[in-house]
């Protein structure tokens, strides 16, 4: 026995010296790519790798589903790779960030630095940082302050950038400054971005980020080409109609997950004793729970507080717990048949 768990131990370090060995090679074909600006990811030879590990997967008895789970695994730690490898600008900016020294606003430095544009970090709220008028011969100007302090932020800039100095903000919400947006957008190139994603990626290769327009179709142009440098998938819409999307993508999946683990800690019954009869259901909500419940709980206070359709999401989900409960509690099965067919046809539109 102990010699054949000594064996496990041998194959199970060989299985990750493989795949760091396959990600060496993963390495010099990046470089290949970023050399000839060809994309990082291949859909076709993605999807070719995914058949063959679940063919492989039947030959040696294991299931397909956790073999295509692998391999999703080790694309995603491919491409992970491949997009953190620095890529020539097709032009090279002066890109000057507010807020620099946040967490956010050091995701922004450390992508665009590793692009090769010159990137200037401004931070007023730091001893002896610099100030905004350092912001003065940038091509660019990122703001990500809270949002709480972008208005104030945007209408400085205004008085210190140059004419056709490029500006937008990466807050989570719009509302609460649209009106110096749309303002601004309609006599210099100002825009709004919001990156769907953390300051924890690598890079922003294949993921979500939403450019709005809030007048100047030069400043969307400009900033879709600034953000397709990095391989982002990107979403353009008009600014008017950014926070509606926010109530929900947001605002309601942020809702659900507070009220989800408020539930459990009211229940009287320990996390611990809840995990040792999870179901599968469960243990995925649960995931999803804590990283919520590590989040910053005044940032997601503001993403709800001061988002202008907040009233109609939260009358939404009411309305919708209402008839999920009336459902449940029916003798006649029907209205919650007919609730879950409903729900699975949305999601196959």
């Amino acid at each position: 026995m102990e010699k054949a768990k000594s064996d496990i131990r041998r194959i199970d370090d060989n299985i990750i010296e493989l795949i760091g060995e396959r990600l060496k090679r993963s390495k010099e074909i990046g470089m290949i790519k970023a050399e000839r600006l060809e994309g990082v990811r291949d859909m076709e030879a993605e999807m070719a790798m995914v058949d063959r590990f679940r063919t492989m997967a039947e030959m040696v008895g294991l299931h397909p589903d956790a073999a295509e789970d692998i391999c999703r695994i080790i694309i995603e730690q491919t491409t992970s790779v491949q997009a953190s490898i620095p890529r020539r600008p097709a032009d090279k900016k002066t890109i000057a960030i507010i807020g620099g020294e946040g967490k956010m606003g050091k995701m922004m430095r450390r992508l665009f630095e590793r692009s090769e544009h010159d990137v200037i970090s401004i931070d007023p709220v730091m001893k002896g940082g610099l100030r905004l008028e350092n912001a003065s011969a940038a091509d660019v100007v990122i703001v990500s302050v809270p949002i709480s302090s972008v208005s104030d932020t945007l209408r400085s800039l205004d008085r210190v950038c140059k004419e056709d100095a490029l500006i937008f903000d990466i807050s989570s919400l719009k509302s609460p400054f649209i009106d110096v947006l749309k303002e601004m957008g309609h006599r210099r190139k100002v825009c709004s971005v919001h990156p769907m994603f953390g300051p924890s990626v690598r890079s922003m290769h294949g993921r979500n980020l939403v450019i709005c327009d809030c007048g100047s179709k030069a400043a969307v142009k400009e900033a879709a080409d600034l953000m397709r440098d990095q391989g982002a998938n990107m979403k353009t819409m008009d600014v008017d109609e950014h926070d509606r999307f926010m109530s929900y993508v947001l605002g309601l999946s942020h809702i659900v997950n507070i009220a989800f683990f408020t539930v459990l800690e009211r229940s009287g019954i320990s996390f611990r004793e809840l995990c040792s009869v999870g179901s599968t259901t469960f243990d995925k909500m649960v995931d999803t729970n804590m990283s919520v419940a590590l989040e910053d709980p005044y940032l997601y206070y503001e993403i709800q507080h001061l988002n202008t359709n907040r009233d109609r999401m939260l009358d939404e989900l009411s309305g919708a717990i209402h008839d999920v409960a009336e459902a449940a509690v029916s003798r006649d099965a029907a209205s919650f048949k007919e609730l879950m067919i409903r729900g699975r046809e949305y999601f196959e539109e």
